[in-house]
């Protein structure tokens, strides 16, 4: 289990700015141009979002991660931001292990509870393969 606190760490600290999105508050000037540089930390990694559905349990949505980088990413952490009828319904999050150059990796992001109709996911950080 520690090797997932720091990727919790990163989804807690994502939070409060998906949040303000979510309400429609904007960040200042400066926090806004440290976006793109954001974007362009993760450079190579292309998000795309599958089907988003629900079931007894909450909300369930499939994400995959395209690696087009030359070298092997050891993980992708993708943070979703989940909302019913345009209000925030919560967060939840997943780790795509192991994608190595050329390759697809994919999970699915589980929301307890609530029953979303729409998410937007991002990715919130990378690691270095082990070996």
């Amino acid at each position: 289990m520690l090797h997932s606190l720091p990727i919790a760490l990163a989804l807690i600290a994502a939070l409060p700015l998906a949040a303000m999105s979510l309400a429609g508050i904007s960040l200042p000037a400066a926090a806004q141009q440290a976006e793109p540089q954001a974007a362009a930390k993760f450079s190579g990694l292309v998000l795309s979002q599958g089907d988003i559905f629900t079931n007894d349990v909450g909300t369930v949505m499939g994400v995959s991660v395209v690696n087009e980088t030359a070298a092997t990413v050891g993980s992708v952490g993708v943070n979703c931001a989940f909302t019913v009828n345009g209000k925030p319904a919560g967060s939840a999050g997943t780790t795509i292990y192991n994608i190595v150059a050329g390759a697809k990796g994919q999970d699915q992001v589980h929301l307890m509870g609530p029953k979303a109709d729409a998410a937007t996911c991002t990715i919130t950080s990378t690691t270095a393969p082990l070996n």
